[in-house]
Parts: C-alpha cells; sequence; structure tokens
C-alpha cells in the first residue's frame, strides 16, 4: 500500500499574521502555493521528510518559484503528479516547504487524516529525529529521484 503525499512551496509572508504560524492548515494557503506536487509512495516522514530535508540542504533558495521547479525536476518520478490544489487528490501527509528566509527555511508537516499537524521544524531537526537506515537520494552529489529510481535510463533527451 502507498503511503501518499503532496508537497508544497509557499512564502513565509502568507503565514504572517496567522494565528498557528508555519503549522497553518495546508487547505488554507493552496492558492499561495507555487505548486503542489503529489508522490504517490513512501510519503511517511522516515522517507519523505527526510528527503526533502536533504534536498533542502543543497537546494536552499529564497526564491519560491525558483525552488519549486527545482523541486519538481529532482523529485519526479513515474508517480508524480502536478494538481491545482491540495484537496484534487486523496493523500495522508502534506509537506509545506516554507521558503523566503534563506536562514530559517522550515518544513511543515500534516497529517491529513488527523488533521494533525506533525512537525514544523528545519532540516536539520528533520534529520536528526526521522533519519532512519534507507538508501536516501544523494542530492549533496547531483543525484535526482528519477536518477535513484533507475527511470534516468529510459529517459533521452535531444540537443
Amino acid at each position: 500500500m502507498a503511503t501518499r503525499n503532496l508537497t508544497m512551496v509557499v512564502d513565509r509572508r502568507h503565514a504572517r499574521g496567522e494565528g498557528k504560524g508555519l503549522s497553518i492548515s495546508p487547505e488554507n494557503i493552496t492558492k499561495y502555493s507555487y505548486v503542489n506536487m503529489y508522490l504517490h509512495h513512501d510519503g511517511y516522514p522516515e522517507w519523505q521528510a527526510v528527503q526533502l530535508a536533504n534536498w533542502l540542504k543543497v537546494n536552499n533558495r529564497q526564491d519560491g518559484s525558483a525552488m519549486a521547479a527545482k523541486l519538481v525536476h529532482d523529485h519526479y518520478y513515474d508517480s508524480c503528479y502536478l494538481y491545482a490544489d491540495v484537496n484534487n487528490i486523496d493523500h495522508q501527509y502534506t509537506y509545506i516547504i516554507w521558503t523566503g528566509d534563506s536562514d530559517k527555511t522550515m518544513i511543515a508537516c500534516h497529517d491529513r487524516y488527523s488533521e494533525q499537524c506533525i512537525f514544523v521544524m528545519t532540516p536539520e531537526q528533520i534529520i536528526e529525529k526521522y533519519k532512519d537506515d534507507m538508501e536516501y537520494t544523494d542530492f549533496a552529489s547531483g543525484k535526482t529521484r528519477c536518477e535513484y529510481s533507475g527511470l534516468r535510463s529510459v529517459i533521452s533527451y535531444t540537443d
């Protein structure tokens, strides 16, 4: 069974003035997200949160639109789709990458089934808490999820 998940990229300014701050519900900020990227597999924090944290350590950008484009490129695999908002697809976990402050990029994780914010953490905090003995994508070496899954060999590029 797949643990479906969705990742959003949102500028921090959209959480300012909200009572819950960066733990705001994804449904309340979907209109501000640069991307709503659905992944069909491995959405639990021990995998997807760590993948996002590892990726952010080498791809931290203040510009949310640039970050969203790079996120889709680096995390794409056969069961990856983009949706207009978080309510267009059933999924358990929603991850929000909060941009706009390069020193304090944060990730929030929401469990849609329990309607709880599981965490709001820095990439370093996520890795410390959730990293397990798994073969995560080595984003620091320029790898992408597409390469990791073996799909790169099927994709041909033309000049």
